[in-house]
């Protein structure tokens, strides 16, 4: 019996680890974006109209949008963007329905905040701007059951049942120096350059945290029952995050009314030290528990983030109205993670030949209505967009809409917007499981303040 049980034991924690932990090192390879993944800029006001902003960009949130667009701003502001966030996820699986669930996160944070100045120099109008942004969000926390039977080769039965409590935290952030020129009374250019680093006194890092705790019970073929105790936690940090890329952007006033713009996000590659910790145990109940060893590493690894481009219209149908229409595409096909074990998709976390992922396109619609009264002007703002999650195979469909309104009191502008962003039926295998689907709503709150000087 010794002897059967000492085979027994690791049998079982590789049933509890690759089944009942699940999936995990799939799990701990991808790269849980819990905001939209897709690189949209920020500000209330574009937020308000459905992010349909490229052709519009006429604040210092331009930088994240289109800097071409800086150009029109004519006196110097400092502005900031706090966002307000809740996400839901209602899991449902088919093949574990134990593991099926619900999580929330509520989230507060700055998203944005800028100083922009323009000026004449070699007879051009210029602006130079500095500017912070938080892009990624990787907030995410889950507690699912997950149940495996089995047989084992010698006709024992075996019957797994754990709980694990999954925790992810961190942001990514950027600090961004942006310039734009007025080639023409028409048409204007500008770039912005994201560094992508910790060394401004901000953390770009996120880390992740699993435990895992459950009973193994071996029916053997003798009639004898054995249990057995399941103990596993990991740890992932991610830190000390490294890149640069540029936002490379124009704006061409056609005529009066119609307003063309465009951008150019470049891709880059992003250096990152992660640091893992392992830990696993299981032993027989009524026999002494064993003291395991910890596993830890350290690695260098390598994140490529896609290119992606816009192209936005804006329709001034008069001193009060705009309409605006943005398409924008994001490479997803060439995000890959490449670390000790080779090259993977942060998206599947399979191996990068093996991975599937298409491109995605958002389409954005929004509008603006200024009320012009005798001492300021308040706006009311609607958008609707298309923003799907990139995903193994096809991309997961995601729709939304955006209200938003503000007013301008002297020097100062208030804005804010309300964000409402769902998915249906998307995948929802962020536990690991197969054939996991998910409702996700997803509610933001954006409030932004505007200083002219």
């Amino acid at each position: 019996m010794k002897r059967q049980l000492l085979l027994v034991i690791p049998v079982l924690i590789l049933c509890a680890a690759g089944a009942a932990g699940s999936h995990a090192q799939e799990l701990f390879q991808t790269v849980q974006i819990n905001s939209s993944p897709n690189p949209v800029g920020s500000g209330a006001r574009a937020q308000g109209m459905g992010g349909a902003f490229i052709a519009v960009a006429d604040d210092a949130t331009a930088a994240s949008w289109n800097p071409g667009g800086l150009m029109q701003l004519e006196r110097p502001e400092f502005s900031y963007v706090l966002s307000f966030a809740h996400r839901r996820k209602d899991f449902d699986s088919r093949t574990h329905p134990e593991a099926s669930g619900m999580n929330e996160i509520y989230r507060d944070d700055l998203n944005y905040a800028s100083f922009a100045y323009p000026f004449r120099a070699f007879n051009k109008n210029m602006i130079i701007s500095l500017n912070y942004q938080r892009l990624y969000d990787f907030y995410d926390e889950l507690d699912f059951d997950f149940n495996y039977k089995g047989f084992m080769t010698d006709g024992s039965f075996f019957n797994v049942n754990t709980h694990t409590h999954f925790r992810q935290t961190g942001a990514i952030k950027a600090f961004a120096p942006a310039f734009a020129i007025q080639i023409t009374p028409r048409f204007s250019f500008g770039i912005t350059f994201n560094f992508w680093t910790d060394n401004l006194g901000y953390d770009n890092e996120w880390d992740i945290n699993r435990s895992t705790t459950g009973t193994a019970k071996l029916h053997t073929i003798t009639n004898n029952l054995i249990t057995f105790k399941l103990n596993s936690e990991y740890r992932e940090k991610n830190e000390n995050f490294e890149g640069f890329n540029m936002n490379i952007g124009f704006l061409w006033h056609i005529n009066r009314i119609v307003t063309l713009g465009a951008v150019f996000k470049t891709p880059f590659t992003a250096d990152v030290d992660r640091k893992t910790y392992t830990v696993s145990s299981s032993y027989a109940v009524g026999s002494p528990a064993l003291r395991p060893t910890p596993y830890r590493s350290r690695e260098s690894i390598e994140i490529k983030f896609p290119m992606s481009y816009g192209l936005g219209l804006a329709f001034r149908l008069s001193d009060s109205f705009t309409v605006a229409c943005d398409v924008y595409r994001t490479h997803w096909s060439d995000f890959w993670m490449k670390d000790r074990s080779g090259s993977s998709s942060p998206i599947t976390g399979k191996a990068r030949r093996e991975s599937h992922v298409k491109n995605t396109t958002q389409l954005r619609l929004g509008c603006e209505y200024l009320f012009i009264l005798e001492k300021t002007i308040v706006p009311l703002r609607f958008g609707v967009f298309y923003d799907p999650e990139p995903s193994e195979k096809n991309p997961e469909d995601y729709y939304g809409v955006s209200v938003g309104t503000g007013i301008m009191l002297g020097n100062v502008v208030l804005d804010c917007a309300y964000i409402y962003r769902w998915g249906r039926d998307v995948q929802g295998d962020v536990v690991g499981i197969p054939k996991t689907k998910a409702d996700v709503d997803q509610h933001s709150l954006y409030v932004s303040m505007i200083y002219h000087f």
